[in-house]
């Protein structure tokens, strides 16, 4: 059951997103920052790119060391040590002029937002449990306000004051008012009340180990990892793609990005307010979006000459990509809140995973296939996450919530602690 002495849902809300907006900033700077830190660092392009594989590891790391020790460290405690991470890690890059040390500013990084994905996980599931799919759009949707947010920053500070470590400072200065409200509030936890269904109590079964062995768990991870790769392979080689295929400069190829990051925050916040007013079911805003998104996908793959099309195309991807991660996310969590932690570090590692090897994939088919043709990976990985979400939805009927009402599986667990306590 959860803390009785809980704050408002409302401060809770503003906690969380305040996190996420400074994960937006801090997230994105690195890359929008890339040749600056070439440059500081007096290495080539190629090489201070491994810092996104070193970041990546320290995420699926961090992921799993939090899930794993969550019972013994509150989930509150993993966020607030990853912002502290993420902090420092921003500081280091920014004004380190050794690539060491930006490889171990990453890595701090990395492992920054592994554990605050576990812990705001974890007491979003236990603070939003009737409407979770609804406020985990809108806590992601903060991520795309600072993703927009980030460069914006970095714009201002190389234009006004020749800086590029002032939008680190303003990013970690912003990741410094959640860590306060962290810490003042006694945030909520979900105690392991009633670890097993029915029918698997009483036989000396480990709820984590029965977790594992279920279909339904891979099933989940399987579909996330699919939307990561894609959401992540299209981001990273859109603009590049652009640019080449339009014979055009990064600069001004650079807002197609810019448009898949605001129709991803667009889309985010839409499907909050979709599931909100009960316009459509869960199940239908799923495969909605990822029919639209793999259409919108190959609509960008086939016309990246064309800007006007492309950058529609894009932001049309990031509406439709939107809802998708934050709502596999609260399928996860609501059936499997008996073992959240583990499967909240499966999964991201599981993302983790497929965010390395789909962007590195699609670059080394390019000299086989083209550039533009690479471009296509990702809506087709979008429109595979149909299959595992099928598959997923006979394992367990009832995996999604209908309009305005939690799924009979839910209710009947919740009915079961209820009962207990």
């Amino acid at each position: 059951m959860l803390n009785r002495k809980t704050p408002s849902r409302r401060l809770i809300f503003i906690t969380l997103g305040l996190t996420y907006i400074a994960v937006g900033i801090l997230g994105t700077l690195p890359g929008a920052s890339l040749l600056r830190l070439a440059h500081n660092t007096h290495v080539s392009l190629e090489t201070v790119g491994s810092m996104f594989t070193i970041s990546a590891l320290g995420f699926m790391l961090g992921a799993v060391l939090a899930g794993t020790l969550t019972r013994y460290v509150k989930s509150r405690y993993w966020m607030i040590l990853g912002l502290v991470l993420l902090v420092g890690g921003a500081l280091i890059t920014a004004f380190t002029d050794s690539f060491a040390l930006l490889l171990l500013g990453q890595t701090a990084k990395g492992f920054g937002f592994g554990f605050i994905d576990i812990g705001l996980n974890n007491i979003a599931t236990a603070s939003f449990t009737d409407n979770l799919s609804e406020n985990l759009n809108n806590i992601h949707g903060m991520y795309g306000l600072g993703a927009l947010l980030g460069p914006l920053i970095l714009a201002f500070g190389l234009q006004f004051f020749a800086s590029m470590p002032m939008a680190y400072i303003v990013g970690s200065v912003v990741a410094l008012i959640p860590i306060v409200l962290a810490l003042i509030q006694n945030l909520p936890e979900a105690s392991i009340v009633s670890p097993l269904p029915t029918n698997q109590r009483g036989a000396g079964v480990d709820p984590e180990h029965s977790v594992m062995r279920q279909r339904l768990l891979w099933l989940i991870v399987l579909s996330i990892s699919l939307y990561a790769g894609a959401e992540i392979g299209f981001g990273n080689w859109i603009v590049t793609t652009v640019s080449q295929s339009a014979g055009i400069s990064l600069a001004l190829a650079a807002p197609v990005a810019t448009a898949f990051f605001l129709g991803l925050t667009a889309g985010r916040l839409g499907g909050a307010q979709v599931l909100r007013m009960g316009w459509l079911s869960e199940r239908r805003l799923l495969y909605t979006a990822l029919i639209g998104g793999a259409a919108s996908g190959v609509l960008a793959a086939l016309f990246p000459g064309q800007l006007l099309i492309v950058y529609i195309a894009s932001c049309l991807v990031g509406c439709f990509y939107g809802p998708l991660f934050p709502s596999l996310m609260a399928i996860a969590s609501r059936h499997f809140v008996y073992a959240l932690s583990l499967v909240n570090s499966v999964m991201m590692v599981g993302t983790g995973a497929s965010a390395m090897l789909i962007p590195a994939g699609m670059g080394l088919l390019i000299p086989v296939v083209g550039i533009s043709w690479v471009t296509i990976i990702p809506p087709i990985a979008c429109l595979l996450v149909i299959l595992p979400m099928t598959l997923a939805n006979r394992v367990q009927p009832g995996l999604f919530r209908e309009r305005g009402y939690l799924s009979p599986v839910v209710l009947s667990r919740a009915q079961e602690n209820l009962e207990i306590v």
